[in-house]
């Protein structure tokens, strides 16, 4: 078996990371965003196994917190879907939303492009396009980190209700 040939399957074609940069560089070189199928769950729940992303080109907008980038891991050949938690001048934090461990610091020329589009089941989810600036995306990205802390809280909250209409289920 050709270990370099794509894997053909009903569902498409699998590629490698290093091809699919490649394509991404290729399709950002035209000025063009680039759509591929997620896998993997380091960014659940923002985006999950089997949705389709798309990638745009940056066009001089540097990433900033709360964007979701595509970017070149620097220690292996593998291409990585994470939040850029902190920036500084050509280096960004980056993490994924589900791991326990952050990327690091990647360098700028290592960012490949922003995540402007997350497709679930054929439904377009709403995500910031800061390509397309509107009041949403900034106050998305402006109160993106404070969710966690209420999303616990409110998880308490709707717990201890259910446990109160509903004692011992």
């Amino acid at each position: 078996m050709n270990m370099d040939a794509p894997d053909i399957r009903d569902e498409g074609i699998s590629l490698s990371a290093p091809v699919i940069m490649e394509l991404i560089e290729a399709v950002h070189e035209k000025g063009a965003s680039f759509r591929f199928q997620a896998k993997g769950y380091s960014m659940t729940p923002s985006i999950r196994n089997g949705d389709v992303i798309t990638v745009s080109p940056l066009r001089n907008i540097a990433p900033r917190r709360g964007d979701v980038v595509a970017f070149r891991h620097p220690e292996r050949p593998q291409m990585l879907v994470h939040r850029v938690l902190h920036t500084q001048i050509k280096k960004h934090f980056i993490k994924g939303d589900n791991c326990l461990e952050a990327d690091g610091w990647i360098v700028a020329e290592n960012i490949l492009g922003v995540i402007t589009k997350v497709e679930r089941q054929g439904k377009a989810l709403f995500w910031p396009n800061r390509s397309m600036p509107s009041p949403w995306t900034n106050g998305y990205l402006l109160l993106y980190p404070l969710w966690p802390p209420v999303r616990r809280v409110l998880a308490r909250a709707w717990h201890r209700l259910r446990s109160l209409v509903a004692p011992g289920k």
